[in-house]
């Protein structure tokens, strides 16, 4: 345990924002030579994207700096996903010999101290890390007695809730959405979540009326950042559909990175911040 705290304050995850985020601003922007380790976390994870995206834009800043370094990534997967062809096309094209992809690389400890990982592809020195360990859902999930369990009866580290309503099974007038939930198609994205939060909002609206809605399925978007200058970005996006009482992603990725890509990246944020906040 007190490993895991001495790993945390000083290799954040920086999936907390605020401080986390300017502690590995800070590092990258500080950093001087050596191997700087991303690890991707095993199972459902915040963000499917996000270890890949920051990779290249950390390798931007390296080559932007004139680094001696490399991004490495650790990956417990055996490939990346999702976005693939475009991630790889940008570290082969924009960042080669900067950024090392190292596929199957499930950890078997960390030694945050003499800074060495040990993994099923190898162990690995690092000079600075961003160190993500697994995800689930928050504490107060788990307080309410609403984690999934599997068939031997452990939790799954995931609220167990209905896939069409988002209502809990153990309390259906408590509506789960966004990082919490597991169990169905849906990546743990800020529009997912946004999107899952508008279905719900229309569900109550509902029922306080007394009307019949049929919820739809949610839809996703995700831009990643690959390059800074140009600002160059790749994009996934899906819709859902019901096939034989199974939730089915119908998904559209561009993996040519492109400028105009990068723009809209901004023109989404800007949508989804007014969308919620004005």
């Amino acid at each position: 345990k007190r490993m895991a705290e001495y790993a945390r304050v000083h290799y954040p995850p920086a999936y907390i924002p605020g401080s986390e985020h300017l502690a590995l601003k800070r590092k990258i922007w500080e950093f001087e030579e050596g191997d700087f380790v991303i690890t991707v976390p095993p199972g459902a994870y915040r963000c499917p994207p996000a270890p890949y995206e920051r990779a290249a834009m950390i390798a931007y800043v390296f080559k932007k700096n004139n680094v001696d370094g490399r991004v490495i990534i650790l990956d417990p997967k055996g490939d990346i996903a999702p976005k693939g062809p475009g991630f790889r096309a940008a570290y082969e094209q924009l960042y080669l010999g900067i950024v090392e992809y190292v596929p199957n690389a499930v950890i078997k400890e960390v030694d945050p101290v003499n800074k060495i990982i040990k993994t099923t592809a190898g162990d690995f020195k690092f000079a600075d890390a961003n160190l993500s360990p697994p995800h689930q859902a928050g504490d107060l999930v788990w307080m309410a007695d609403l984690i999934a369990k599997d068939k031997d009866g452990k939790p799954t580290g995931w609220a167990d809730q209905d896939p069409i309503t988002f209502q809990a099974k153990a309390d259906p007038h408590v509506f789960l959405v966004g990082d919490v939930i597991s169990g169905v198609p849906y990546p743990k994205s800020g529009h997912m979540a946004n999107s899952q939060g508008k279905i719900v909002a229309k569900i109550i609206a509902s029922r306080i009326k007394g009307k019949e809605y049929k919820p739809p399925l949610p839809d996703n978007t995700c831009y990643s950042m690959v390059n800074g200058d140009p600002q160059e970005a790749i994009v996934v996006s899906a819709t859902y559909e019901l096939k034989d009482g199974k939730i089915e992603p119908r998904a559209r990725v561009i993996n040519e990175r492109s400028k105009a890509l990068g723009d809209a990246t901004y023109e989404w944020a800007k949508a989804i911040y007014r969308d919620m906040f004005a």
